[in-house]
């Protein structure tokens, strides 16, 4: 057992700990901290993926928490496992717990992705001077390990790489942020603001997907939710027939001059004659990809990972939603009151004042509207006709993508009038809600119709049978189906 026990912060990794508990104890060497911590001599040294977990919880008294939410928050195994089948991650933590898995990055598909499984730790400067003046030593953060975040989501600036010439397996010592005599060091570049937008993207949703379980996002439901996008988007047909061309086209178009970035290669695969991830992974039948891949596409089709993530969920189990308690209105009203005290009063930037409340800048331009607060938009100007012209296809109904390839700007730009126009943000909730209604009621109609002989029973318990979505969005007109049909459901009486 060590003298000292450092606590394992939430988006600490695990190998930074292993670091700082090596030398808070005074050990020399490092295999001899790493056979005490697990039983072997290098597990430790390991900077990505855990093992011996039962040895790490019996060698610390089980002071760090549960080895399971350890694999899953502080090493990159939580953001591998959460689009894997659930038989597959329960035995890869089963597994882990007692040894190692030799063969672990091919179970994962790691080594099939063309991805690389080679990952450099990385840290933000920034981050490491915030971790010095409140911690007293700097630490290597889990999200910005994650193969797809090369930008700070917290400072929005660059990453820089711990390049080091002795692969992780063959390291005899630990690197720290803050020893930068045992690695070179490089700043990942950011070529443009514009690509620096898309990069924050690419983190936020890495973030979330970090935070996910095991097999919340198994390939049956990420197919389910690219078809329902790119059926949005009208990029693929009703029968999930693609338009490759136009995906491709797209991604091509949202990812240029990334594609150099460390870690971006799979973007090099997309051309006009084999559309590589911005098309494999959308098919109609389900293939396994590397979250890399995943997230790449989601950021290029959805507007947001919630979008996306609702988009991949099938009906939803019959459950009362209830209102809004007085206390969280209150909350919300007390946020926008901050917001105002922090941009008028302290002379915060809306940007500045929407990270502080935990909000997006698209959310505190939307607030500083409807307060009347007056600002300059940092985003590129657009031409009054073509806004205008963005507008009526936006008030149509058109879809981002056609909007942004019509008008020659990018989807960055039509987000962000989307965004702070609350008549358009208004109207297009409104008409995918229609979308989503009609999609509802005909779904619900054909089965009731195929299926005349069988139970409401029955019919609710089939795959996107969407009898929950009515209930909660369309309830009346559900009622009313169920009693010419005669059928009877003591949730619609």
């Amino acid at each position: 057992m060590f003298g000292i026990l450092p606590a394992l912060h939430e988006n600490q990794t695990l190998y930074s700990w292993c670091g700082l508990t090596h030398a808070l104890n005074g050990a020399v060497c490092a295999r001899t901290t790493s056979t005490r911590l697990f039983g072997a001599p290098y597990a430790a040294l390991c900077h990505d993926f855990p093992s011996r977990l039962n040895l790490l919880e019996r060698s610390t008294r089980g002071v760090l928490g549960s080895t399971r939410d350890i694999a899953l928050r502080n090493t990159l195994l939580g953001y591998y496992l959460a689009i894997v089948r659930r038989s597959r991650a329960e035995q890869i933590i089963g597994l882990l717990r007692t040894g190692t898995i030799r063969h672990l990055k091919m179970l994962l598909g790691i080594t099939a992705s063309r991805v690389g499984g080679h990952h450099p730790l990385k840290g933000c400067e920034r981050c490491c001077a915030d971790d010095e003046a409140s911690r007293g030593w700097a630490y290597w953060h889990v999200e910005h390990q994650l193969p797809s975040v090369l930008v700070c989501l917290k400072h929005r600036c660059p990453l820089f790489i711990a390049w080091d010439p002795v692969t992780p397996v063959h390291r005899r010592h630990w690197l720290l942020p803050r020893l930068e005599h045992r690695y070179m060091r490089a700043e990942i570049p950011v070529p443009s603001d514009a690509s620096m937008e898309r990069l924050l993207r690419l983190a936020a949703d890495s973030a979330r997907l970090m935070t996910l379980p095991p097999a919340s996002l198994e390939p049956e439901q990420l197919t389910r939710g690219y078809q329902r996008l790119l059926q949005n988007a009208g990029l693929a047909t009703r029968n999930g027939n693609l338009r490759t061309a136009r995906i491709v086209a797209l991604v091509r178009d949202r990812y240029r001059g990334l594609d150099d970035l460390p870690g971006l290669a799979p973007l090099k695969a997309i051309d006009d004659q084999w559309p590589g991830l911005a098309a494999s992974l959308s098919r109609r039948s389900a293939r396994p990809g590397h979250p890399l891949k995943h997230l790449l596409l989601i950021a290029a089709i959805s507007d947001s990972w919630d979008q996306f993530f609702e988009a991949c969920m099938p009906a939803a189990p019959v459950r009362e939603i209830a209102a809004p308690t007085v206390a969280q209105a209150v909350t919300a009203a007390n946020r926008l009151d901050r917001f105002k005290e922090l941009v008028t009063v302290h002379g915060k930037s809306l940007a500045a004042a929407s990270h502080a409340l935990g909000v997006s800048r698209t959310t505190g331009t939307l607030w500083a509207k409807k307060l009347k607060i007056a600002y300059t938009s940092r985003g590129r100007p657009v031409a009054e006709r073509k806004a205008a012209k963005i507008r009526r296809q936006l008030k149509k109904g058109d879809s981002i993508s056609h909007i942004a390839t019509t008008a020659g700007v990018s989807m960055t730009t039509i987000y962000r009038i989307v965004g702070t126009d609350p008549e358009i943000s208004e109207r297009r909730r409104a008409d995918a809600f229609s979308r989503q209604r009609e999609i509802a009621r005909r779904t619900f109609a054909a089965l009731c119709r195929t299926q005349s002989d069988q139970s409401l029973k029955s019919i609710r318990s089939r795959p996107g049978n969407s009898y929950a979505w009515l209930y909660r969005n369309d309830h009346q007109w559900l009622a009313s189906q169920l009693a010419e049909q005669g059928r009877v459901s003591s949730r619609s009486r």
